[in-house]
């Protein structure tokens, strides 16, 4: 074999094998790199989302309980959302209560129902008289029975003797108008 035949074979041969590498990188290198970083990329998203559901079962480790707890507050708020905001039946409630507690509730004007993020809710104003822990026992009774109701402001004044006479603003809650 000549030179010339054998420079020539060379520079086949090398321009085969570089033909053959680009097309092994270009063909199966490039589409197999692109693919194991697509799967390394899913496995880091499997990775978090099982451990943020691994956190979410060590703050929640007795389904049982948790469910009882969700029961629990479904009654509470059965109990304190009544289905209609019924002002008639708080106003009773009230009258009821300021007996029992000794305060004498002079006037009661309910306001109108309007919606607060899916629930209802009016204001009232009740006039009433009383000493402190008369008073205290009334608002704590509003409070603790019956439906959810939130003090907004207390205005009056204090006699000598120690009884309050004002009024006292308050909203009531429910499901739905």
């Amino acid at each position: 074999m000549n030179p010339k035949q054998a420079r020539s074979r060379f520079f086949l041969m090398t321009a085969l094998s570089a033909f053959l590498g680009a097309a092994f990188y270009f063909f199966l290198h490039l589409p197999q790199h692109a693919e194991l970083h697509a799967k390394e990329a899913e496995a880091f998203r499997l990775r978090q989302e099982l451990a943020a559901a691994d956190a979410f079962r060590r703050g929640h480790p007795e389904p049982v309980k948790e469910e009882k707890t969700v029961e629990t507050r479904r009654r509470l708020l059965e109990v304190k959302l009544p289905p209609r905001l019924d002002g008639g039946a708080f106003m009773l409630e009230a009258e009821r209560r300021a007996a029992e507690s000794g305060v004498q509730l002079l006037g009661v004007v309910p306001g109108d129902g309007r919606d607060a993020g899916g629930l209802a809710k009016a204001p009232v104003r009740l006039s009433v008289r009383g000493d402190f822990f008369s008073l205290i026992d009334f608002l704590y009774a509003l409070e603790q029975r019956g439906r959810f109701v939130k003090i907004d402001a207390m205005r009056g004044k204090v006699d000598d003797g120690g009884v309050f006479a004002g009024t006292v603003e308050l909203w009531i809650y429910a499901r739905a108008i």
